[in-house]
């Protein structure tokens, strides 16, 4: 499975993403709800009915009765507007989130990728240290049984031998720990082993990247505040509040509606056919001081949105600065433990020589192997750790979309 495969997998199994689809769904009807009330209603009715009593009239049939009757709210200063364009807001709103939510599972799912094969470099890395210290211990024992090293040197080499078994005994638990997230991540059972294409080539397109200048600072602040989907949807639920905050007070205005009525009563003895049409209006004059609660709720609910729309601007900006300022570190580090790779395995390698040809101690072969295990993991997971934090700085600044992913990713 590739990781163009696994983001899609994931997008499409994770439950949060699901949910929100279905919630944009909802919304879809109750746009079409607001929307019907600029429509007129139609309704029929259908009776039959006979009379008992004094006023029956002996052998009469039973009187039946048809009518139909429709009404038309022409004017009702805004109101209908305003409420459509309140579940409008409330809908894009909701489309907004269901994009931050794909975008953050999308994030997840490329760091859980990651990390997984950062465990398998430190895996791999481990195994080196420990094939290291065993030639060392091999060497401890060979100047032991010469002569020309203590009991004690060998007991320190088969310390450092148990210690590198036991670090590798640790990186394999966590390599088996990150499988099972990634499973979980993609849908599937923990215990459900998923083979990753990733080559080796890779990896030096991933250094080819880091060489690159990352984007302005302010450039990609400026397109967080119009493109992160969070920020876009509050914007859509503080237009939602002021919508509604309008509906309420259209209800304080007059409303004119159009009614029409046409029926016919029969029975044996007579028949009357007739209808009404009507012109109405209607102006609410005391409703026990409900409207004007109800104008300044709505005008405190939306209050608390721009609040949180000012809270989450500052969020964005602080996301992208720490995104920003991480991605600079991880670039920085690749060049690094290249660095330090290369001293440290030039240390090493002149260390066991000495030791070999007995002109240096044990204690300095311990050391530039302790340091040769230690660049070995930084570089192991260098590299992966750059990936990851270019994917947290592409969803920070909002341009983590779901058609340009595999652009944003190497």
């Amino acid at each position: 499975m590739n990781l163009a495969q696994f983001i899609d997998r994931s997008l499409s199994a994770n439950p949060d993403t699901r949910a929100a689809w279905q919630r944009s769904r909802s919304q879809i009807e109750r746009v079409g709800i607001a929307r019907s009330a600029y429509y007129p209603t139609l309704d029929a009715t259908a009776s039959i009915g006979e009379s008992f009593g004094d006023s029956a009239l002996p052998g009469a049939d039973p009187q039946t009765r048809l009518a139909l009757s429709s009404q038309w709210l022409l004017w009702d200063f805004g109101g209908r507007r305003a409420n459509l364009d309140s579940t409008q807001q409330t809908l894009a709103a909701l489309q907004a989130n269901q994009d931050r939510l794909s975008q953050l599972v999308a994030l997840n799912a490329v760091q859980s990728w990651f990390n997984h094969l950062s465990a398998g470099a430190r895996v791999t890395a481990a195994a080196s240290s420990l094939q290291a210290a065993e030639e060392t211990a091999k060497a401890a024992r060979q100047r032991q049984q010469i002569g020309v090293a203590t009991r004690e040197d060998e007991l320190q080499a088969e310390t450092a031998l148990a210690q590198a078994r036991l670090i590798l005994i640790q990186r394999e638990g966590e390599l088996a720990a990150s499988a099972g997230q990634l499973a979980i991540v993609a849908g599937y059972p923990a215990d459900t082993v998923i083979r990753l294409d990733f080559r080796e080539q890779e990896l030096d397109l991933l250094r080819q990247q880091a060489s690159a200048q990352p984007p302005q600072l302010s450039q990609l602040m400026t397109l967080a505040q119009t493109r992160r989907p969070d920020l876009i949807a509050q914007q859509r639920r503080l237009d939602a509040s002021q919508s509604e905050l309008d509906r309420i007070a259209a209800q304080a205005r007059p409303s004119l509606t159009l009614s029409a009525t046409t029926a016919s009563d029969r029975n044996e003895l007579s028949q009357r056919d007739g209808g009404q049409l009507a012109l109405t209006a209607t102006l609410p004059l005391f409703t026990g001081f409900q409207q004007r609660h109800l104008n300044a709720l709505a005008a405190s609910q939306r209050t608390e949105q721009d609040i949180e729309l000012t809270r989450i601007q500052q969020q964005v900006s602080l996301d992208v600065w720490l995104a920003w300022q991480q991605l600079n570190t991880a670039r920085a580090r690749i060049d690094a433990t290249d660095s330090l790779l290369t001293a440290a395995t030039e240390s090493n390698r002149a260390a066991l020589a000495r030791y070999r040809a007995g002109l240096g101690n044990l204690l300095n072969v311990l050391t530039a192997q302790s340091n040769l295990a230690e660049a070995q993991q930084q570089h192991a997971t260098s590299r992966f750790d750059f990936a990851s934090a270019r994917l947290s700085l592409a969803q920070a600044s909002g341009l983590l979309v779901r058609d340009a992913t595999l652009e944003m990713h190497p």
